[in-house]
């Protein structure tokens, strides 16, 4: 019993670990190479959103939707969802 909840902890840790080296590690960059091939496109549609605990609504609890404005999301011309950290404007 002891050895299978050490294997159950183990195995949560390294997807943990592995997750969050997939979130920090991992960006999204615009090619600025020139190819021979046409170039993709990005449609930065919105930002990413969470749900954060809101304290002055007393009637309804949970989470409501947050927008981050740090990070942005974009379609891709080939379907993949990618995303960046918003440009600083000037």
């Amino acid at each position: 019993m002891k050895m299978k909840i050490v294997k159950t902890a183990g195995l949560a840790f390294a997807l943990a670990t592995f997750g969050s080296i997939c979130v920090t590690c991992i960006h999204a960059q615009q090619n600025t190479s020139k190819s021979s091939t046409a170039s993709m496109s990005t449609n930065w549609i919105g930002y990413v959103v969470f749900g954060k605990e809101e304290s002055m609504d007393q009637i309804v609890r949970g989470a409501y939707p947050t927008p981050d404005r740090q990070v942005e999301i974009g379609l891709r011309s080939d379907g993949i969802v990618v995303w960046r950290r918003t440009p600083r404007s000037n």
